[in-house]
């Protein structure tokens, strides 16, 4: 007995690549959702780590005003107000295959280019070290946030993964 030909036939010869192709992408519909829990277990844990971090550099810069006192209103008030601060730190987007992350560029203190950072002194009065200390926490702070926006980035990008794969899969099915 011979195959039927025309369109039954081609409709045979694809229902085992539908099956496939459904399963292979109801697999990986799990896997993007078992990807975003993970993402999410992610972001919880870094925000947590940044609530401390804020925290403890909080902290520390309160009990350097407290001892410090207001000592430091002089020493602020001489800051020179006429030429802008340059930044030493510059976000830049990079493209990935999921989406775009952003990297935290950190240039190095220039003072030929206007590049000021004062590690133990400022208009001669002592840098205290729990200030520098505080510093360095808010340095790992601002990190901490790129790593936080990145996660936040990547999590976006699997949802509407997922979204994309729901309407390729069921069109008549309503998505949000």
């Amino acid at each position: 007995m011979s195959e039927p030909k025309g369109p039954i036939q081609s409709i045979r010869s694809s229902e085992p690549e539908t099956i496939s192709s459904t399963e292979e992408a109801g697999s990986l519909l799990d896997s993007l959702h078992l990807h975003i829990f993970h993402l999410l277990e992610d972001q919880a844990v870094q925000h947590h780590q940044l609530s401390r971090e804020t925290s403890e550099a909080r902290m520390i810069l309160a009990r350097v005003r407290l001892q410090e006192g207001n000592q430091r209103t002089a020493v602020e008030a001489q800051l020179p107000r006429c030429r802008p601060y340059k930044a030493l730190c510059r976000l830049v987007e990079e493209a990935r295959a999921w989406g775009t992350i952003v990297n935290l560029n950190r240039l190095a203190v220039e003072p030929c280019r206007g590049y000021l950072q004062p590690v133990t002194n400022i208009f001669g009065a002592l840098v205290p070290m729990s200030l520098r200390v505080a510093s360095r926490k808010w340095e790992r702070c601002v990190d901490q946030i790129v790593d936080c926006a990145n996660t936040q980035r990547e999590l976006q990008a699997s949802i509407s993964s997922i979204r994309q794969l729901r309407r390729s899969l069921y069109p008549s099915y309503p998505h949000k």
